[in-house]
C-alpha cells in the first residue's frame, strides 16, 4: 500500500536535511571590519553555511580590532576579527584572546599591504633614503608602523631617523603625490593602480617581507571563557567558516559579488582590487615573527610563546 503523497515529501525532505538544520539555531554575534579582510564570514552568510550549521549569525561592521576586542570582553560580541599585534597587547596586558581560525595571511608572492609608495618623481629609491624623511603609517605601534621600520633596519637604514606619521589608508595616496608626507605604507586594495605604469606613484620595497615571507596578519578570536561555554558553536562557526574559505578562493568573481553586496560597493569594482587568498590554519610559526618583532620594537614588553593565543580549534 503506498504513502501519500505529501507524507513521502515529508520523508524526502527530512532525510535530505542536514541534521544542524532539524535542531534550534544557535545565535552569534559576530565583529568584523567591513572589508575583503573579512570575506570569509559574508560568504558563509550569504551562501547559507551559517544557517546549514545551525548557526542565526548577526554580523555586526566595526572599525577596528580595538573596538571589536572590548565588545568580546563586555559579552557584547561572541567572536571578532582582530590582528595578531593587537592580540599580542592585550595578552601582555593580561586580556586573554584566543584564535580559533585564520583568515588574512601575509605572502610574499601575493603582498598587497605594506607597499612602501613615493611620489614616482621623489629622489627615494632606498630605505636608506628614508632617513631624515616622514612616512605615513596606519596606526604607531601597529602592524604597518612595526613591519615598515623592521624593513629600513634590514636594508641598511636606521628606521629612528625616520619620522612616523599616522594617516587612513584611503588618503595616503594623495599624500604621497602631492608632497604632504615623502613616503607611505600602503595597502593596494584602497590604492590598486599604485606603482603601474601612469601612476603618479611608484613602489620601493614591501615592507611586511621584513616580518617573514608568510605570515598571519589577522585571524578569527574569541575569549577563552566564551569559548569554554559555548563549544558546540565553536565547533558550528570553525566548521562553517572552512567551507566559505574553500568556496571563496575557488570563486573569487562570485565572492566579489558578494563583498560589494555587503560593503555596498560595484562588483566590477571589487573584482578589480587585489585580493589575499583567506586561510583557515593558525600555527605558532605562523604568528611568533610577528609577536618577536612587536617586542623588539617595545609594542609589547616581552615577546612570548604564540601558542599562547591559539585555541584548540584553530589546530
Amino acid at each position: 500500500m503506498r504513502r501519500p503523497a505529501f507524507l513521502a515529501t515529508l520523508a524526502t525532505a527530512a532525510i535530505a536535511a542536514p541534521a544542524a538544520a532539524q535542531t534550534a539555531h544557535a545565535a552569534l554575534r559576530i565583529g568584523l571590519i567591513p572589508s575583503n579582510f573579512s570575506g570569509q564570514a559574508y560568504c558563509a552568510k550569504e551562501l547559507g553555511f551559517f544557517e546549514r550549521a545551525g548557526l542565526d549569525v548577526e554580523l555586526n561592521p566595526i572599525g577596528n580590532g580595538a573596538a571589536i576586542q572590548a565588545a568580546l570582553v563586555s559579552g557584547a560580541l561572541d567572536i571578532g576579527y582582530s590582528n595578531v599585534l593587537a592580540m599580542a597587547t592585550a595578552h601582555a596586558r593580561g586580556v586573554p584572546f584566543a584564535f580559533i581560525i585564520g583568515s588574512n595571511y601575509y605572502r610574499h608572492d601575493e603582498a598587497t599591504v605594506g607597499a612602501i609608495a613615493v611620489a614616482r618623481t621623489s629622489a627615494i629609491e632606498t630605505a636608506k633614503d628614508l632617513e631624515g624623511k616622514t612616512l605615513a603609517v596606519s596606526g604607531i605601534h601597529e602592524i604597518a608602523w612595526l613591519a615598515a621600520r623592521r624593513w629600513m633596519d634590514t636594508n641598511g637604514a636606521d628606521s629612528t631617523k625616520a619620522h612616523f606619521i599616522e594617516l587612513p589608508f584611503p588618503a595616503m595616496a594623495g599624500a604621497v603625490a602631492t608632497g604632504r608626507v615623502d613616503a607611505a605604507s600602503m595597502n593596494l586594495a584602497l590604492a590598486p593602480t599604485a606603482g603601474t605604469a601612469g601612476d603618479p606613484l611608484r613602489i620601493i620595497g614591501y615592507s611586511y617581507d621584513a616580518i617573514a615571507p608568510r605570515w598571519i596578519i589577522s585571524a578569527w578570536c574569541a575569549t577563552p571563557d566564551w569559548l569554554a561555554k559555548h563549544p558546540a558553536e565553536a565547533t558550528r562557526f570553525v566548521g562553517a567558516m572552512q567551507q566559505s574559505t574553500t568556496w571563496a578562493n575557488a570563486h573569487r568573481s562570485e565572492a566579489a559579488g558578494i563583498l560589494a553586496k555587503y560593503l555596498k560597493r560595484s562588483a566590477a569594482s571589487i573584482d578589480a582590487l587585489p585580493r589575499m587568498t583567506f586561510e583557515t590554519h593558525v600555527t605558532p610559526a605562523l604568528l611568533q615573527p610577528a609577536i618577536d618583532q612587536a617586542a623588539k620594537y617595545g609594542v609589547i614588553p616581552a615577546s612570548f610563546p604564540a601558542g599562547e593565543l591559539i585555541s584548540s580549534y584553530a589546530r
